[in-house]
């Protein structure tokens, strides 16, 4: 859903693992879920440098002007069909949800997350990453170069 006239900070939200001895396609097939994106160790990186960690992610698809929640929410689904595989998967990793927030000058709605979510998030064993950027940083995922 697209915003008109965004009352939230522009925001997105991933779900990553990345570890050096990470086999990614042992990841996709544990936790039964498609990766957005996944990177073996050692594959040339757009730098052309080597990746020294494998990586492996899944991305919210949803507009930067929705609020954070829903893209947690978004993440959350992807994960329900395969919670308890994913809950486990956690205990033996460092599975980070990351969240990225647009600085908020005070002229938009406050980026909060439910006490729910929280205790889902939680549940599952996600450790939580926030970046904020400021206002003028615009078009960051190629979602939003539309």
């Amino acid at each position: 859903m697209k915003y008109s006239n965004p009352s939230f900070p522009r925001s997105w939200a991933l779900i990553a693992v990345s570890e050096p001895g990470l086999d990614v396609h042992e990841v996709t097939r544990t936790l039964g879920i498609r990766p957005d994106l996944s990177v073996n160790k050692g594959v040339p990186a757009i730098s052309g440098k080597s990746v020294t960690s494998s990586l492996w992610q899944i991305h919210s698809k949803r507009d930067a002007s929705s609020p954070l929640e829903d893209h947690i929410q978004e993440l959350l689904e992807k994960i329900a069909p395969r919670r308890k595989e994913f809950q486990s998967f956690c205990e033996k990793h460092n599975v980070v949800l990351y969240c990225s927030v647009e600085f908020n000058n005070g002229n938009l709605e406050e980026t909060a997350l439910s006490a729910r979510t929280l205790l889902l998030l939680g549940n599952l064993g996600l450790k939580l990453s926030f970046h904020a950027w400021n206002i003028p940083e615009r078009r960051r995922r190629s979602e939003d170069q539309n």
